[in-house]
């Protein structure tokens, strides 16, 4: 019997210890957090929460993109459930939700997104007011901005890109104004036209001549060749003998054009016909675009349009708009090469041919579930380590007790043992040599105290060694 205490003594730490090691590194081990994060620009009263859904693993403060699959999106509306949503997201773990809320949305806003029996997120998200009636109109040719510039002479010149950016290396219509300085309309004007760094109306960089008509207007089509293009453009009045730059006749205006480095373009053709679509091209290698499609109650559509090598030597791909038709004629699609559309080639082109540029809502962030789901990730790791610190905890005192018993033990069996030697009677009924009393007292009190520092001072070390290993397991 005396077998299995000593067995125990020796195989506890060890067992006790390769347990704790496996839960440390094991269950123990923090994880990569698994949480979402919802962008978009809802606004109140829109019949659509059109939600951009980012699938993030984190772990040590760093983050990759999750394609998380089978994920549920739920919301309320103002105490009202919308229609819910399931899918997923993409290898770049991004994911476009759409909800309908035919009351249009109110607040507060409740989102729900649920992976399983897991929750990723449940937070509420903030609405923007609506746009003015005077703001949300449709914008003329009138109200385009003009582009700044370096103006001579006695005639205005007033230019407009058409949809507001340019795309190298693509072709986009820009328009003419020429006024008098009292702001009356100039019929008939000739303009000539050069560039630096754009090839004009199809004629390469050489001038082109154009004719405004009777409002004083005219267009060319500019196909830029690099980011930074100059225009130069001169003015005259119709059936004028003065050269250009003659006093009352003329007058001249040198500016730079809005090329967007980075820029994808959309084609304004794909958005005629019976079926519009967007049709989306980029210079640059790029695999995805993210759409936001919206009009005057903000984003009611987002959209991930793959990009394929075409023969041209750009990538391009398509998207049908939905049922056919823009969403209104103030619609625009903002095209970023980035899920957040925070890049600096983040475009938004007006999907009516008669628009002038816009300036949408771009997503902003939302709600962010990251955080919860770190904090669920640390509280889960800190539980399986509590069990491994509370294994040690349980191994050391046990050890110690198992000490002090084979001292108990050991120290009976020697005291036996001297007692007989010294005098007395021992195991075996054998006598021993004769001691006086004083020595015998002596000698047995050294016995007996010896064994007892021993084991304290082993229990002790026993504690400590624990003790460290506990430690050492808080430095994860």
């Amino acid at each position: 019997m005396r077998s299995m205490p000593d067995a125990a003594t020796y195989v506890l730490p060890a067992l006790s210890i390769g347990l704790a090691a496996l839960v440390f590194l094991g269950p123990g081990a923090q994880r990569m957090a698994t949480g979402v994060r919802v962008w978009g620009a809802p606004v109140a009263g829109s019949e659509a929460l059109a939600l951009r859904i980012e699938g993030v693993r984190r772990l040590h403060g760093a983050d990759d993109p999750a394609a998380l699959p089978a994920i549920e999106v739920s919301a309320t509306s103002g105490g009202t459930a919308l229609a819910g949503w399931s899918g997923s997201t993409g290898k770049d773990g991004i994911g476009e939700a759409l909800l309908r809320a035919g009351g249009g949305l109110k607040a507060p806003v409740m989102v729900r997104i649920r992976r399983g029996g897991d929750a990723l997120l449940e937070q509420e998200v903030p609405l923007s007011p609506p746009l003015p009636a005077e703001a949300s109109a449709l914008p003329g040719a009138a109200h385009a901005s003009a582009l700044p510039g370096a103006a001579h002479g006695e005639l205005r010149l007033r230019v407009t890109v058409a949809r507001g950016a340019m795309a190298a290396p693509f072709p986009e219509p820009v328009r003419v104004a020429v006024e008098t300085e009292d702001g009356a309309p100039v019929p008939g004007a000739r303009v000539e036209a050069s560039a630096v760094g754009a090839e004009l109306g199809g004629l390469g960089s050489g001038p082109a001549q154009i004719t405004a008509d009777a409002r004083g207007a005219a267009e060319l089509t500019i196909r830029p060749l690099a980011h930074t293009v100059e225009l130069t453009l001169r003015a005259a009045r119709p059936g004028s003998a003065a050269p250009p730059g003659a006093r009352g006749a003329s007058g001249s205006w040198e500016g730079r054009l809005p090329v967007i480095p980075g820029a994808i373009w959309l084609d304004p053709a794909g958005l005629a016909g019976e079926r519009p679509e967007l049709r989306l091209t980029s210079p640059a290698p790029k695999p995805y675009a993210y759409v936001s499609i919206g009009g005057e109650h903000g984003r009611l559509l987002g959209a991930i349009v793959p990009l394929a090598a075409d023969g041209g030597g750009f990538f391009s791909g398509t998207l049908a708009l939905p049922d056919g038709q823009p969403p209104g004629a103030a619609g625009w699609a903002a095209v970023a090469s980035d899920p957040y559309e925070q890049g600096a080639g983040t475009v938004a082109w007006p999907l009516s041919p008669a628009a002038s540029p816009v300036a949408p809502r771009r997503v902003t962030l939302l709600a962010d579930g990251v955080p919860a789901a770190e904090a669920r990730e640390r509280a889960r790791a800190s539980r399986a380590r509590r069990a491994g610190l509370v294994v040690l905890g349980a191994a050391g005192v046990a050890e110690m007790l198992l000490l002090a018993l084979r001292a108990r033990t050991a120290r009976r069996r020697l005291t036996a043992h001297l007692a007989a030697a010294s005098g007395g009677e021992g195991e075996d009924g054998a006598d021993g040599a004769p001691l006086s009393r004083e020595d015998r007292g002596r000698l047995l009190a050294t016995v007996r105290a010896e064994p007892v520092l021993s084991v304290l001072a082993l229990a002790a070390l026993v504690g400590l060694s624990f003790a460290a290993v506990a430690a050492l397991a808080t430095f994860r």
